[in-house]
């Protein structure tokens, strides 16, 4: 007996899956929210209109599967709600690399306290002399860095 052993039947990501997300994805730009027209999106994600058509069809017989350079060239135009969806069938999740990550509370504390260190110590007995100086307007332009991103300041930076 033949045993199929083709990508489509032994991969991770299932074929149904990938054309149903991508079906919802589209259908929901495109039929329910009304973000966009089949020709609006083709033009923006560079895919054929034939071929985001193909994609939204809901007969099974019909409907194609996208290539990844399609589904996330669509993605893309869509969002990152939409790139998500896409990379949730692999377990991932994702952000434009050029978004900031959050700030992380834990090690911004420890890094500030890193710097308020140098400071204190220099400040012990009651004065910053010219030797101390350096090291402390480093420390405090440290400091500075450090919390600015949480600042009200931050956004401007």
């Amino acid at each position: 007996m033949h045993r199929n052993t083709t990508a489509e039947e032994t991969g991770v990501v299932s074929r149904n899956c990938v054309i149903d997300t991508m079906r919802t994805l589209i259908r929901n730009a495109v039929v329910v929210r009304r973000r966009f027209t089949v020709e609006q999106l083709a033009e923006l994600s560079g895919v054929k209109v034939r071929a985001i058509r193909s994609y939204m069809v809901m007969d099974d017989g019909e409907v194609r599967e996208p290539s990844l350079s399609s589904a996330l060239s669509i993605a893309t135009v869509l969002g990152t709600e939409a790139v998500n969806a896409i990379l949730a069938n692999i377990g991932y999740a994702a952000r434009p690399l050029d978004e900031a990550e959050d700030a992380c509370p834990m090690v911004m504390t420890a890094a500030a306290m890193q710097h308020l260190s140098v400071i204190a110590t220099a400040a012990a007995d009651g004065r910053i002399d010219h030797v101390e100086r350096p090291a402390v307007r480093e420390a405090a332009d440290m400091l500075i860095a450090t919390v600015l991103p949480v600042s009200s300041h931050g956004d401007a930076a």
